[in-house]
């Protein structure tokens, strides 16, 4: 039976560790009770909120209506042949964990995204990505629970949308839909991708195969990125902007050593990081809130109790950027509930 709480606390259960109260809590470890905690909240016309690893979520004093916390587990062959195969993994499993299990068993492609921290569910709604590698690239189905209706179905991986950091299920279309499981299809021979500048000078020329390029993730991203259980933070806080080649050119010219990294023939993609590095931000701390000394793009929270105090400061940062390069940053974890 479906164990509903209320007035629960979820400050352990988001890596910013902010104070959050939701009015009602549930955690779910099948999809029936997935589905149940749906009908639940329609009967009582309850909003839904959302809750996995709580790493990419920014939550504010009150969460109002539903909250579900995503507990499926489980993973499973789907189909499998000489090249590769597709494994069905359940919303609630570990995305790091995972990555380490696929590696182990034989079934690559995912290395470039170890240590990103979130669950499984939450990899396509970002469209995960790192080092060259996004998570679209590798998903065959995306199936959820209408969180209107309470029905199951599924989506490809075109019917999902995927962009940069974006998805269908970060839009008003499909806002409404509650990942249950991921179907990736993986290779069964060796891929190595260190196309990635940063990749490709942390692997050796004379060791490439998927267990090198993983082990060089890890060590890369350890060296940059602060440790959630040690130091509060959601990853990387602002998107990575993207513009129009008119725009880059402008830049370059009044910056010549800003990065840029060309998306398409018409977008180029800009450094969040060296803009906000350029004005002097990294080890900036205010309102128990800093940047990281590690990476510009990392929030720390060293004493904040409420959303409302990361906001404000990373208010200032996005401010700054703007006024110097003309260029707006997007966040990337979604803020939720109510101050």
């Amino acid at each position: 039976m479906l164990r509903v709480e209320a007035n629960f606390q979820l400050g352990s259960l988001n890596t910013l560790r902010l104070e959050c109260i939701a009015e009602r809590y549930t955690l779910v470890s099948t999809t029936e009770e997935l589905q149940e905690a749906v009908r639940e909240a329609r009967v009582c016309s309850s909003s839904i909120n959302l809750l996995g690893a709580g790493s990419n979520l920014i939550l504010n004093r009150y969460l109002p209506g539903m909250t579900i916390h995503m507990g499926l587990l489980g993973r499973e062959i789907l189909e499998d042949s000489a090249d590769d195969l597709v494994v069905r993994l359940q919303a609630g499993e570990d995305w790091h964990e995972t990555v380490l299990w696929t590696n182990a068993e034989g079934y690559f492609g995912l290395e470039n995204l170890a240590l990103i921290p979130g669950s499984v569910g939450a990899a396509p709604v970002q469209n995960i990505g790192a080092y060259g590698v996004e998570v679209a690239q590798l998903i065959e189905r995306v199936h959820v629970v209408d969180s209107r209706s309470g029905d199951i179905w599924s989506l490809t991986a075109a019917e999902c949308c995927f962009s940069y950091r974006n998805s269908v299920f970060k839009t008003s279309e499909g806002k409404h839909l509650i990942i249950s499981a991921v179907d990736l299809r993986l290779s069964k021979r060796p891929v190595v991708n260190t196309s990635y500048p940063a990749l490709r000078e942390a692997v050796p020329d004379n060791c490439e195969t998927p267990s090198d390029v993983l082990e060089a993730v890890i060590a890369v991203r350890q060296s940059k990125l602060p440790d959630p259980s040690l130091e509060p933070n959601v990853g990387s806080f602002f998107k990575n902007p993207i513009v129009d080649r008119v725009t880059a050119e402008h830049l370059q010219g009044e910056y010549p050593d800003m990065p840029q990294y060309p998306v398409d023939a018409n977008t180029v993609k800009l450094s969040a990081a060296w803009m906000i590095d350029q004005l002097g931000w990294r080890g900036v701390q205010e309102f128990g809130v800093s940047v990281s000394e590690k990476h510009a793009l990392v929030i720390i929270n060293k004493s904040a109790r409420y959303a409302s105090e990361v906001i404000e400061f990373t208010y200032k940062i996005s401010s700054a950027v703007f006024q110097e390069y003309g260029v707006s940053l997007d966040r990337e974890p979604e803020l939720i509930g109510i101050d």
